[in-house]
This record gives C-alpha cells, sequence and structure tokens, in this order.
C-alpha cells in the first residue's frame, strides 16, 4: 500500500467504490464553484421552507408526543413536524 493512501478497516461497498475513486483520480473539479453553491444553497432553502400552523389536539396526544420526543431528545414541536412529513411522504394521495 502507497504511504499516502490511507487504511480503512470497515468500509460499506458504497464507501469503498468511493475510496478506490478518489484515489483513482475518477472525480473531476467543478468549473463554476460559485455558481454550484449558490443552486445548492437555492435548492435547501426551497426544501426547508416551513409554515407555521395552529393544531387543536387532545391533551393525552400531546402529553404522549412530548414523552416520546423527551426521550428521542427532540423538541416536541419537531416530532409532530416528522410525523406529518412521514405520513405525507407515505401516503398514495
Amino acid at each position: 500500500m502507497e504511504n499516502n493512501k490511507m487504511k480503512f478497516d470497515s468500509l460499506s461497498k458504497e464507501e469503498a467504490d468511493i475510496v478506490s475513486a478518489v484515489e483513482n483520480e475518477e472525480f473531476s473539479p467543478v468549473t463554476d464553484i460559485e455558481g454550484r453553491v449558490d443552486y445548492w444553497q437555492t435548492a435547501v432553502k426551497e426544501t426547508i421552507k416551513r409554515k407555521s400552523i395552529h393544531l387543536k389536539l387532545q391533551e393525552r396526544d400531546v402529553q404522549k408526543i412530548r414523552a416520546i420526543a423527551y426521550e428521542q431528545g427532540i423538541p416536541y414541536q419537531t416530532l409532530i413536524g416528522s410525523i406529518i412529513h412521514q405520513y405525507v411522504k407515505n401516503s398514495t394521495l
């Protein structure tokens, strides 16, 4: 093994393929880096837009959600948003 190559003990196939591609110089540099950065920053902003809503929920449901969120170490509003997102993502409307 060459001195400049790193040793990796437990890589997945995908990770090993990436390391191999880097070592074999199979990647080409981005020519318009500022344009690519702008593109991805805009994409992220468009993806994570948030909208505030107000819900009336049963108290016991809120208590249970708060308990679950506490166990997961996240705010309960984040958990509610995640639950809604997963439902919408998996829904076949």
